[in-house]
């Protein structure tokens, strides 16, 4: 990738990031005691789960990890997916100490595993780009 590219993607991730997480955080009002959800797959079961939940969490992740991924030079994958875990985090933890949503393992979990699609997805779109550059 050229650094006129590479630039825009870290732009665009930037930007993007930002939304996220004035979306998820700064514009909701404040709790008045803190929530948190620590079962796993909470959201995945017939009784009490929300399956739109988790598949707008997924779906929100795959630009980051498919823009880290196309960043990254190795490891895009593994770099998509740790990227994710930790902003995801950042954005649970930044919830749970404002009052300003709730920290769910599911949302960790969810996004975590949105990043991981989106890095792979770069990861393949990378390796299809090169293969065609070589046959020219």
């Amino acid at each position: 990738m050229s650094k006129e590219n590479r630039k825009i993607c870290i732009t665009v991730l930037t930007i993007y990031a930002i939304v996220f997480f004035v979306l998820a955080v700064l514009s909701r009002e404040p709790y008045e005691e803190k929530a948190v959800l620590l079962k796993l797959f909470h959201n995945y079961s017939k009784d009490n789960g929300n399956i739109q939940d988790v598949i707008i969490n997924i779906i929100a992740f795959i630009p980051i990890g498919l823009l880290v991924g196309l960043i990254s030079d190795r490891y895009r994958v593994l770099k998509s997916l740790l990227f994710g875990l930790f902003f995801s985090l950042f954005v649970e933890v930044t919830q749970l100490i404002s009052h300003c949503g709730v920290f769910d393992v599911d949302d960790l979990f969810n996004n975590t595993l949105g990043a991981l699609i989106g890095g792979a997805i770069a990861a393949i779109v990378v390796g299809i780009v090169h293969r065609y550059k070589n046959k020219r």
